[in-house]
């Protein structure tokens, strides 16, 4: 029973010669310039997306922020006081500290602290590159005449 609904089908459709004489012959011309325009679309389209991998990929460097100028939010959890987080901090601060796996020491607080510091180092800097490369953005576009 399925073998002859396929016949039906086939033969309704009017089979591939029958298709293929209703297709027009497009001009050799118009093939290559659709092609043309097709590749350039295409290189355009990697171009965009290479800038945009390149941009993600690109390194932050925190000691682009003055260790100074990094603010201690208290991004830690204090069991009495939190004055051994607070000399983490301030130690890496005055050691200029930009990576977490720079930070030691014997207490557990006092680590805390000092991790919290190039947590917010690193932050600050990423923010302020996104910042950077959206002012270019907006300057690129300002020199388009329209």
């Amino acid at each position: 029973m399925s073998v002859a609904i396929l016949l039906c089908l086939l033969v309704g459709c009017g089979g591939k010669e029958e298709q293929a004489a209703n297709v027009e012959e497009v001009p050799l011309s118009v093939l290559s310039s659709a092609n043309a325009s097709y590749d350039a679309a295409r290189q355009a389209e990697q171009a965009a997306y290479a800038a945009q991998v390149a941009s993600y990929d690109r390194q932050v460097d925190p000691s682009s922020v003055d260790a100074y100028d990094v603010e201690d939010t208290g991004d830690y959890v204090c069991t009495d006081d939190c004055s051994g987080h607070e000399a983490g901090f301030a130690w890496a601060q005055e050691h200029d500290i930009t990576d977490e796996s720079d930070c030691g020491g014997k207490s557990m607080s006092f680590i805390e602290g000092c991790e919290a510091f190039a947590r917010e180092r690193q932050e600050q800097a990423e923010q302020m590159a996104e910042e950077d490369a959206e002012s270019a953005d907006e300057d690129d576009g300002d020199s388009y005449d329209y």
